[in-house]
């Protein structure tokens, strides 16, 4: 038998608002699907100086629809602005893909730039050339080469130069809702062992969210869906 949340899709169907990774974009997405959710990739707002990760947070609030329940998804840095995000909307669920929830789940590399900013010293244009060049330690498989460098290049001027410092002086220490995160075992970037009672996805690198799809769709059907 149908049920009225099939027979009336387009009428009932929640939003999933998703955040991509660092200098990505709706394309980090492609290839995650979740029956009986509608999923609405932001946009980035424009960054800016002497902002907050809280403040930048915030700056994503009018492209949500707060009159009906919220999901809230992540990757990575968005992941991070999602938690900050939560604590302001208190979503039915805030969902964090290769991320942190706080800056205690930073590894140690993470945590010195704030006493050593190299990040501040860097042009934003060599900053692009680093990441490029890192491609295979971000978990970028060849595969997706092109589409990470065009997403790359297709970050507005001195968004990495902006954005970084939000990360490297993030400042939230507890969270007060509650947080699912799903982690790659095979994350160079945010090591694994810093995240406790999630869910593991075996050799997921940090880009996970693109060549481990099936994997993460399930978690998130089960963690949605009760599926």
């Amino acid at each position: 038998m149908e049920s009225p949340r099939t027979r009336n899709n387009k009428e009932i169907m929640n939003t999933i608002y998703a955040i991509p990774g660092l200098g990505t974009d709706r394309n980090l997405y492609k290839n995650i699907r979740v029956p009986n959710y509608e999923l609405k990739i932001l946009d980035w707002p424009p960054p800016g100086k002497r902002l907050t990760m809280k403040d930048y947070s915030l700056k994503f609030l009018p492209q949500i629809d707060q009159t009906r329940p919220i999901y809230l998804l992540g990757v990575s840095f968005g992941g991070m602005l999602c938690a900050e995000l939560a604590e302001h909307l208190n979503p039915a669920k805030t969902i964090l893909i290769s991320s942190c929830r706080n800056r205690y789940q930073f590894p140690f590399l993470l945590k010195i730039l704030k006493y050593v900013p190299i990040h501040k010293i860097v042009p934003d244009k060599i900053i692009r050339l680093l990441a490029k060049a890192n491609r295979k330690f971000l978990g970028f498989e060849k595969s997706s080469e092109q589409l990470f460098n065009k997403m790359i290049d297709s970050m507005p001027k001195k968004y990495f130069s902006l954005c970084i410092p939000y990360i490297v002086e993030w400042k939230r220490r507890i969270n007060t809702v509650s947080i699912i995160q799903i982690h790659g075992t095979s994350d160079k970037l945010l090591p694994s062992k810093k995240i406790k009672n999630g869910y593991s996805v075996n050799k997921g690198s940090h880009s996970m969210v693109l060549n481990k799809a099936a994997e993460i769709n399930t978690i998130l059907n089960k963690e949605l869906n009760g599926l």
